[in-house]
């Protein structure tokens, strides 16, 4: 007879952790080539996979029947109001290449909207805590979840 040593709950983390880090490695990928519009749709997926333990807010009518669902959480406002401010330097940029004027300057705009939607969704990951290796363990297998890695002794 096997034993069955599977634990979703640490399979499930680690497959997040393990996704996230791909989808990072992706994200940077798009971001060094210059791929603005691949770089945004990349955060957009990290940012749905760490959601993943936020509540679904339903409303329901007097019949008790589902009438709308939303997400409901201040992160969900602050990432809403960064992607308006990709939208709108976007809709800048391609305004500046039809007439043809400024188009460096709103790119720059374009590139630092989706910079600061990348940089908050760091910041938000490592709110959640334990879904990065820790920096400074002195025993890489213990780096996840747990204390951080550094070179040398503890």
């Amino acid at each position: 007879m096997t034993q069955n040593f599977y634990n979703p709950e640490v399979n499930a983390g680690l497959g997040l952790v393990f996704r996230l880090n791909d989808l990072w490695a992706k994200a940077d990928r798009r971001a060094l080539s210059g791929d603005l519009d691949a770089w945004e749709l990349v955060l957009d997926r990290i940012f749905s996979n760490l959601l993943y333990r936020e509540k679904i807010e339903v409303e329901e009518n007097e019949n008790q029947e589902i009438i709308d669902v939303k997400l409901s959480d201040k992160d969900l406002k602050i990432q809403s109001i960064i992607k308006n401010k990709i939208m709108v330097s976007k809709r800048n940029h391609r305004h500046a290449i039809k007439i043809k004027d400024k188009i460096n300057s709103t790119r720059t705009i374009h590139y630092a909207s989706i910079m600061l939607y990348d940089i908050w969704l760091r910041k938000f990951m490592q709110s959640l805590g334990g879904l990065y290796l820790k920096e400074t363990e002195t025993n890489p297998s213990r780096a996840m979840f747990g204390g951080a890695f550094t070179k040398g002794k503890r």
